[in-house]
C-alpha cells in the first residue's frame, strides 16, 4: 500500500487532515516534533488510537523541522506529502530569522528530502490566501479586483513593521521557494499550494473548556456572537473557509488523477462577495439559537470589522468537484460545539 506522510497534524487543520486520511483507508506516516505527542493525539481520537494499534498509522519524531536533511529518514516507502506545519508568527526584533527564514527553509527542507527519495509522487504544501496579496493592501484595498490563484505577492516590502506583516510575507516567500524549487530542480514529484482564507468551523481536538476554543481566529470570529473582549485589535477580511473543507482538500490533492499537477487552489466559501463579520454572524445566532441569544448565553456584543475581498473558489470547486461549506453552515457548527463545550462547565 502506498504511505502517505503529513506533517503538522497536532494543529487545528493538520489534526482533521489526518482523521480524513485515515477514515478513506490511507497508509499514514505522521510527523511530530515530540514523542509526547503521540500519546496525546491517541488520546484525542479513537479512530487515530486504533489505526496506530493495527499499524495504518505510524508516527516519526523529527525535533527540527528546518534543520538540512530533517526528512531524509522519514520518506521510506512515501508517494505522497502532505505538509502542513508552518512557522507561526511570533513577536521578535528580529524578523528574517524569527519568522521568514524558518518559513522558507522548513519548505526547502522537505522538498529537498523528497526529491532524494524516488518514491514520492506529489508534494502537498499549505499556502495561504494572505500570499496573494501585500501586506498594505488591507489598508488600501482593491475591493472590485476579483483575485485568483494567478495573483502572488512577488516581492514583499521590507523592512517590517510588524509579525504579522512578516508572516504575510513569509507565506509568499516560501510559496515562491516552492515554484523555483521545482523549476531549479527539475524533480520527479509534482507540487500543489493549497491557499485557503480564513480558516474557522468546530476543533476536532476539544473535548470539554469552552475557553479553550477562543483562541486566534476562532475568537475573533466569535466575538460578535459573545463579548467585546474578544474583538480583534484589527479587522478581518471576510473570507470564510470551513476547517473540515481544508483538510478534505489537502487529501483530495494527493491524488494525481483528480488534480493536476504544479498549481495552486484557493480555499475559500462564499465566494465572490465573502461576508460581513458582524450582521452574517449575529444573524446566524438568531436564526439558529434564538433562545440562547434570549438568555444572553449568546449576548451578541462583540465585534469584528470585515474588509472586504472578491476571490475566485469557483475554479478550485470545478477541480475538485465540491462546493465549500457555505459560512451560514461554518458558523452555525462552531457556535454550537462552544454551547455545547459551555453547557458542559
Amino acid at each position: 500500500m502506498s504511505k502517505v506522510l503529513i506533517t503538522g497534524i497536532t494543529g487545528y487543520i493538520g489534526f482533521q487532515t489526518l482523521v480524513i486520511a485515515l477514515e478513506r483507508g490511507l497508509s499514514v506516516r505522521g510527523v511530530v516534533r515530540h514523542h509526547r505527542n503521540i500519546s496525546k493525539l491517541q488520546s484525542q481520537s479513537a479512530l487515530i488510537a486504533e489505526c496506530y494499534e493495527k499499524g495504518q498509522l505510524q508516527f516519526a519524531v523529527v525535533p527540527d523541522f528546518v534543520a538540512k536533511g530533517a526528512f531524509d529518514n522519514v520518506l521510506d516507502g512515501v508517494t505522497a506529502i502532505i505538509h502542513l506545519a508552518s512557522p507561526l508568527a511570533v513577536e521578535s526584533d528580529d524578523f528574517e530569522s524569527a519568522i521568514i527564514d524558518p518559513a522558507v527553509s522548513m519548505v526547502n527542507s522537505v522538498l529537498e528530502s523528497a526529491s532524494r527519495v524516488p518514491s514520492v509522487e506529489r508534494v502537498v504544501i499549505t499556502s495561504s490566501c494572505v500570499t496573494l496579496i501585500p501586506f498594505e493592501w488591507n489598508f488600501n484595498p482593491d475591493n472590485d479586483r476579483l483575485y485568483t490563484s494567478d495573483d502572488i505577492n512577488n516581492n514583499p516590502k521590507r523592512p517590517f513593521s510588524n509579525s504579522m506583516e512578516a508572516y504575510w510575507a513569509s507565506k509568499a516567500l516560501a510559496r515562491m521557494a516552492t515554484r523555483d524549487f521545482v523549476l531549479r530542480k527539475n524533480p520527479q514529484f509534482d507540487y500543489i499550494n493549497l491557499l485557503p482564507s480564513v480558516v474557522i468551523g468546530p476543533d476536532q481536538r476539544i473535548s470539554k473548556n469552552a475557553e479553550s476554543l477562543l483562541e486566534g481566529t476562532r475568537a475573533a470570529v466569535l466575538a460578535p456572537a459573545l463579548t467585546s473582549s474578544l474583538n480583534s485589535s484589527f479587522p478581518y477580511v471576510g473570507v470564510p473557509v470551513h476547517v473540515a473543507d481544508v483538510a478534505r482538500a489537502h487529501v483530495d490533492a494527493i491524488d494525481k488523477l483528480r488534480v493536476p499537477g504544479n498549481t495552486e487552489y484557493i480555499l475559500s466559501s462564499d465566494t465572490p462577495e465573502g461576508v460581513e463579520w458582524d450582521r452574517d454572524v449575529r444573524n446566524i445566532c438568531e436564526k439558529y439559537f434564538p433562545d440562547q441569544v434570549k438568555s444572553e448565553v449568546l449576548p451578541l456584543q462583540g465585534s469584528l470589522a470585515a474588509i472586504k475581498w472578491r476571490l475566485d473558489g469557483a475554479a478550485t470547486e470545478n477541480v475538485f468537484g465540491w462546493r465549500f461549506t457555505s459560512f451560514e453552515e461554518t458558523m452555525r457548527q462552531l457556535v454550537a460545539q462552544y454551547l455545547h463545550l459551555k453547557s458542559q462547565e
